[in-house]
């Protein structure tokens, strides 16, 4: 038996994502990550039992590190930082697609664009569920519901709605860019990193109450 520590784990965590983003992740084999931790096939199976065992730890860890951003600003929100509550979703849609976090919106982007269709295992919503804390969608459709009692979020569309749509809606477009960037037909490659930004306004224009011009 290995002794298993954090330190240990930790490493290969970091290791692979970066051996993921880098070469992808359908292409990145266990043994691949195994030579890099400089560790045995072996050994690296007695800390994660396949690839998606430890694709999955490094999506809870990257997840993790992106609530944590992301409940600051909904805090600050909350707080009134700003001068109304559709503002202050301005700049939490720009965190959903920080470029000084692009590796692990590729790294999420490659396992769920691994992971889709009929490959999602059947266990993966509940047991993400049980590793993430709940808050950030829920806080995300309370402040959605403070913009529309202050007027600035229209009020036609439920408020969890317009939450669910938004905290899908930027990550998704953000996360496609980052991996068809070289292959995207519609535009020039020099202008994609103006799109995101481009469906971000559209977004916040889209949930001004219609009296606003």
């Amino acid at each position: 038996m290995v002794h298993q520590t954090e330190a240990t784990r930790d490493k290969i965590i970091n290791i692979a994502e970066t051996l993921f983003i880098e070469n992808g992740f359908a292409d990145t084999q266990m043994k691949d990550i195994a030579a890099a931790t400089g560790m045995s096939r072996n050994t690296l199976y007695r800390y994660y039992q396949d690839k998606y065992d430890l694709g999955f730890a490094i999506l809870v860890v990257v997840l993790t590190r992106k609530i944590d951003i992301y409940e600051n600003i909904i805090e600050k929100i909350k707080a009134r930082h700003y001068s109304n509550i559709r503002e202050g979703l301005g700049v939490l849609m720009q965190a959903y697609s920080d470029p000084q976090y692009e590796d692990d919106d590729r790294f999420i982007a490659e396992f769920d664009g691994y992971y889709a269709g009929s490959r999602i295992p059947t266990e993966f919503r509940e047991k993400l569920t049980q590793l993430l804390p709940e808050t950030v969608s829920q806080s995300l459709s309370d402040i959605v519901a403070l913009g529309q009692a202050e007027g600035s979020i229209r009020t036609d569309i439920p408020a969890a709605y317009l939450a669910v749509t938004l905290f899908n809606a930027v990550p998704t477009f953000f996360r496609r860019m980052l991996l068809r960037k070289n292959a995207l037909m519609e535009i020039e490659q020099e202008a994609i990193p103006q799109l995101t930004p481009v469906l971000i306004q559209l977004l916040l224009d889209g949930m001004k109450p219609s009296r606003q011009p």
